[in-house]
């Protein structure tokens, strides 16, 4: 069993591997794809617990990193933010509260 501690360290890891995958995309996308891939590798087998936004930045099928207009394509429905990877189509939907943005 994995105590809290040890977590908050595997929570480290995945947040440094999806922040390099991210700057390193333009430059060696090999290697990006590559800590995406570990990072959501991490997440399935510790049981991170991540937020909203944390979740959809991997994608579910292909485990590419999804980085907004260059692997990603977002767009706003009436109750929904939809995230379209541009790699294997998947679609992922988050709800949000319109309110919130009065």
């Amino acid at each position: 069993m994995i105590k809290r501690k040890d977590k908050t360290a595997f929570k480290r890891d995945f947040d440094f591997l999806v922040n390099e995958a991210k700057a390193l995309y333009d430059s060696d996308r090999e290697l990006s794809e590559r800590y995406a891939y570990i990072a959501y590798k991490i997440y399935l087998s510790k049981k991170l617990a991540l937020s909203k936004q944390e979740k959809v930045l991997i994608c579910k099928r292909c485990n590419k990193i999804l980085i907004p207009g260059k692997t990603a394509v977002v767009r706003l429905a009436k109750k929904a933010i939809t995230y379209k990877c541009l790699n294997c189509g998947n679609v992922r939907k988050l709800g949000y509260d319109k309110s919130i943005g009065r």
